[in-house]
C-alpha cells in the first residue's frame, strides 16, 4: 500500500491528518528504548507516514515530495552495507566503533545517516567542521574516532584538487591539518558522506518512492546492538568553554530524555511540519528537532529540495535567511526555531513578518534577541517562544507552551520534565543547577558506568517573572560569550593569547548579542598611544596584528576578531577596572565603555574603502568590468582568500559573519555612487550569492536593467552533467 496526497502547492493545502495514515505511537516508556529500535519500530509499524517533506519539484506530484518511513528504512539499510563493505562495521575486536562526521551537509542526509550508524552499532559523533584544525583533532583523539565521514572523496590525490569542487577543496585543506596533527598511531579512516541524490535516487529522477514491503526483515537481518544503560549511543561536543570542546556522551537515558520532553507540555507535536533546514545538523538543538522529535512523536521535517550545481554535482544547499524563509513558504511549515541574528533580519522586512505570523511557534534559540525586535515581531502577530537548553541537559524550556506568551516573550517556562535548583546570586539573579530524576537525565562528559544521581550546573544566570511562573536568562556565571548568531566564544584562551604579546597589557573581548566579537586592548605604559590619532592607531594595530591572527587561528571561526572592532584604550586615562586581587572585572569594563562598544559597531557597519567613482564612462554609462573589480576586492578582502566569481561564496568558506561584512561595505558602495538612496536588501549575499551575481545585480540597478533568470538550457547541462556523475553509482571507501 502506498500514500499519496492530492497534488497541491503548499503542505497548508496538502496537509489533513485524515489523509494521512493514523501514526502509531510508540512506547516511550520502554526502560530500554533507543533511537535506533525506534527506526525498526516505525518501518514495521508506520511504514507510509512522512518523515521528510521537500519542496515541490517542478514535475510536481504529491508523494516524489515526502519521504516516508520505509524509504528511511531502505536507505539505513543500504548505508549500513556501504559500511560494512568499507571495514567501518562493528566487529568482535571493536564491537562499538566510533564513526565521525565533519560536514555542512543536508540536515536530511546528517539525519538519516546518524540514525543507520546507529542502527548499525556503530557510535555516531557529530563534529562541527566550523572547529579548529587542532580542536578537530583533540575531538578525535579524546573520543578514540576510527573513521570519519568527510564532504570530498578521499581518493584523489592532492594534485586531482582540480576534480574538486570549492566546498570539497576547503573540505580536504582542512582535513590535511587535521591529519597533519594527529599522531601515527592514531589510524583514521576517510569515509566519503554519500549525498542527497545517491541516498535517494528517485529525487533526482523525479519519481515516486517504490513502496517495498521486505523493508522490515531486511532490516531485522542486520544485528541489532544490545547497549547496556550506560553506554553511549551517540558522542557531541561543547561549544568550547574550554581551551578545546569537550566530548559529550549520549547514553540511551539521555536520549531516551530527550525524546519523552515533549510530552511533558501541552503543544501537539503530532503531525506538525518542522523547518528542520534552519538549524545545524550538528548542533545538539538543530539534532533534537530536526530527527529525535519525529522519532517520539509523530512531527515531520521539512527540508530543502537537493540542488545541483553548474558542474552538474550535488551540492549541499547552505541554510540562509533568504532560502530558508522560501522554504517554510513553499512547503508551509508550521514550527520553526532561529537564530537571534536571521530573526533580526526577518525583522525589517513586512513580508518576512507576514511569513513568520503564518507559524503556530516560532522559536528563538541560541542567544538573546533584542528587545525591541521582539516586541516589533509580537505586535506584528508573531508568535515568539523562548526555546532554552543545552547540550548536556536537552531542552531546559518547555517545548512548547500551550500558550504564547505575548508580551512575556522574553521569559520561558521551565519543563515540567525536570528537577532544578536555584542557588542565589547577588541582583535578584539565580544560577540554575538541573538535578537528575526518574524522568530525566543529563549527558556526561565521561563514559558512566553506573546511573548514579547527577548534578549539572549551566553557568546560566537566571531571574523569575515579577508575578508569573516563568524565567528569563540574563547572562553567564563564567565570562562566556553569546553571539546573535546562536554561537558562543570563551574568551579566557584568545585574550589570553594577545596579552602575550609585549605591547598589550590585557585583552578583553566583548560581543554578546551581537553578530561578532571585539576586542579592548589595553597597550603596556611603553607602548601607549594617542588614541585620537588615527595614524598611530593603525600602527599599534599592525604591530600587535600577528597576536590577533594567531588567536583567531586558535579560536573557532565564529569567534575570529576584525581591525575594525578593534578598540584601543589609553591606559593612562581609563585604564580597565580591575578587582583588589588585580584581575579584569569585565562586568564594570564592558559597563565602562558600553559605548564606545555600540559606536564601534555602528561605525563598522559604515566603514568601506570601496567607491564607484570608475563604474561609470565619460558619457555616464555602467563599466561592467570596474563593479566586478571592486566587489571582487570586497569580498577578497573578508574572505581572506582569492576567490572563484563564478562560485557560490558559501562554499568557498563564507560564513553569515562574512555576509554581514561584505553587506555592509556593499551598502557604502552603492551610497558612494550617483544615487545614494538605493535600499540594499538584508538578504542579498543570500540571493546573488557569488561575486558574479553581486555583480550584476548592481549593474542591473545602476544601469536600470532588469537581471535575467537563469536559463532554462543552463539547468539542462547540470542535469546531464549528474547523469553522467551517478551513472552508474560506485561506491568508494579508502583507508587514509
Amino acid at each position: 500500500m502506498t500514500f499519496t496526497l492530492d497534488s497541491a502547492s503548499t503542505w497548508k493545502d496538502r496537509h489533513s491528518k485524515d489523509k494521512f495514515p493514523k501514526f502509531q505511537k510508540p512506547d516511550l516508556d520502554d526502560p530500554g528504548l533507543t533511537p535506533e529500535k525506534l527506526v525498526d519500530f516505525h518501518v514495521t509499524h508506520n511504514p507510509n507516514y512522512p518523515f521528510a517533506i521537500l519542496p515541490a519539484s517542478e514535475n510536481h506530484h504529491a508523494e516524489n515530495d515526502i519521504i516516508t518511513w520505509n524509504e528511511i528504512g531502505n536507505t539505513v539499510i543500504n548505508i549500513a552495507r556501504d559500511l560494512s563493505s568499507a571495514g567501518s562495521a562493528p566487529t568482535d575486536a571493536c564491537p562499538r566503533p566510533v564513526v565521525g562526521i565533519i560536514a555542512y551537509s543536508e540536515p536530511l542526509v546528517y539525519f538519516t545517516v546518524i540514525l543507520a550508524l546507529m542502527r548499525a552499532g556503530c557510535i555516531p559523533f557529530a563534529i562541527s567542521p566550523r572547529n579548529s584544525p587542532a580542536a578537530i583533532t583533540h575531538l578525535l583523539q579524546s573520543s578514540g574516532c576510527q573513521s570519519l565521514y568527510v564532504e570530498f572523496n578521499p581518493q584523489l590525490l592532492t594534485q586531482d584538487v582540480h576534480n574538486m569542487s570549492t566546498g570539497e577543496k576547503i573540505s580536504r585543506e582542512q582535513m590535511d591539518e587535521v591529519l597533519k596533527l594527529l599522531p601515527e598511531f592514531h589510524l583514521l579512516k576517510l569515509l566519503e558522506l554519500p549525498t542527497a541524490h545517491s541516498l535517494f535516487p528517485r529525487l533526482f529522477s523525479q519519481s515516486a518512492h517504490q513502496f517495498d514491503a521486505d523493508v522490515p526483515q531486511k532490516l531485522a537481518s542486520i544485528s541489532a546492538p544490545l547497549r547496556s544503560p550506560c553506554e553511549p549511543i551517540m558522542i557531541l561536543h561543547s561549544s568550547g568553554t574550554t581551551a578545546f570542546p569537550k566530548i559529550i556522551y549520549l547514553n540511551p537515558a539521555v536520549l531516551q530524555s530527550w525524546m519523552k520532553c515533549p510530552l511533558y507540555n501541552s503543544f501537539c507535536w503530532e503531525g506538525e511540519l518542522t523547518a528542520a533546514m534552519v538549524l545545524p545538523a550538528f548542533h545538539s538543538m538543530g539534532f533534537h528537532f530536526g530527527s529525535l522529535i519525529n522519532l517520539s512523536t509523530g512531527c515531520i521535517s521539512g527540508h530543502f529540495r537537493p540542488e545541483l550545481g553548474p558542474d552538474g554535482r550535488c551540492k549541499p544547499k547552505v541554510p540562509n535567511s533568504f532560502n530558508i524563509l522560501e522554504a517554510i513558504r513553499s512547503l508551509g511549515c508550521t514550527v520553526a526555531s532561529f537564530s537571534p541574528m536571521m530573526l533580526t533580519d526577518y525583522a525589517s522586512d513586512p513580508s518576512s513578518v507576514e511569513a513568520l505570523r503564518n507559524l503556530k511557534r516560532v522559536g528563538i534559540g541560541g542567544g538573546p534577541l533584542s528587545t525591541e525586535i521582539g516586541n516589533h515581531l509580537i505586535k506584528g502577530g508573531v508568535k515568539l517562544c523562548m526555546m532554552y537548553g543545552a547540550t548536556e541537559v536537552g531542552p531546559i524550556s518547555a517545548l512548547l507552551s500551550e500558550h504564547c506568551l505575548g508580551e512575556n516573550w522574553e521569559y520561558f517556562e521551565m519543563s515540567p520534565q525536570l528537577t532544578t535548583r536555584l542557588i542565589p546570586h547577588e541582583n535578584d539573579l539565580l544560577e540554575l543547577v538541573i538535578l537528575s530524576s526518574d524522568k530525566h537525565r543529563c549527558a556526561s562528559t565521561v563514559i558512566e558506568t553506573a546511573l548514579s544521581p547527577q548534578t549539572y550546573h549551566t553557568n546560566d544566570l537566571i531571574c523569575k517573572h515579577p508575578t508569573l511562573p516563568l524565567y528569563r536568562v540574563v547572562g553567564r556565571v563564567d565570562d562566556q560569550i553569546m553571539l546573535s548568531n546562536s554561537e558562543k566564544t570563551n574568551p579566557g584562551p584568545m585574550e589570553a593569547i594577545m596579552s602575550f604579546n609585549p605591547a598589550i597589557k590585557s585583552a578583553l573581548m566583548f560581543g554578546r548579542g551581537k553578530p561578532q566579537n571585539g576586542v579592548i586592548l589595553e597597550p603596556e605604559e611603553s607602548h601607549a598611544i594617542d588614541i585620537t590619532n588615527e595614524e598611530a592607531m593603525e600602527a599599534y594595530i599592525d604591530l600587535i596584528w600577528p597576536s590577533i591572527a594567531e588567536a583567531n587561528k586558535f579560536g573557532p571561526s565564529h569567534s575570529r576578531l576584525t581591525r575594525e572592532l578593534i578598540m584601543v584604550i589609553d591606559p593612562r586615562i581609563t585604564p580597565l577596572p580591575r578587582t583588589p586581587k588585580g584581575q579584569i572585572s569585565r562586568y564594570k569594563a564592558l559597563e565602562m565603555f558600553k559605548d564606545q562598544i555600540e559606536a564601534i559597531y555602528t561605525q563598522d557597519q559604515k566603514s568601506s574603502p570601496s567607491s564607484l567613482e570608475e563604474a561609470f564612462d565619460a558619457s555616464g554609462a555602467v563599466i561592467s568590468e570596474s563593479v566586478r573589480e571592486c566587489v571582487k576586492k570586497i569580498v577578497n578582502k573578508h574572505l581572506n582568500c582569492d576567490v572563484n566569481a563564478e562560485e557560490d561564496l558559501f562554499t568557498q568558506g563564507c560564513d553569515s559573519l562574512h555576509a554581514r561584512q561584505i553587506r555592509a561595505q556593499i551598502v557604502q558602495l552603492m551610497n558612494s555612487g550617483p544615487n545614494s538612496l538605493i535600499t540594499v536588501p538584508h538578504n542579498i549575499m543570500y540571493r546573488y550569492p557569488s561575486i558574479a551575481k553581486l555583480s550584476d545585480w548592481i549593474i542591473s540597478i545602476l544601469s536600470h536593467t532588469p537581471l535575467l533568470n537563469p536559463k532554462s538550457e543552463e539547468l539542462c547541462e547540470s542535469l546531464k552533467k549528474m547523469i553522467l556523475k551517478y551513472s552508474p553509482k560506485v561506491s568508494v571507501r579508502v583507508e587514509v
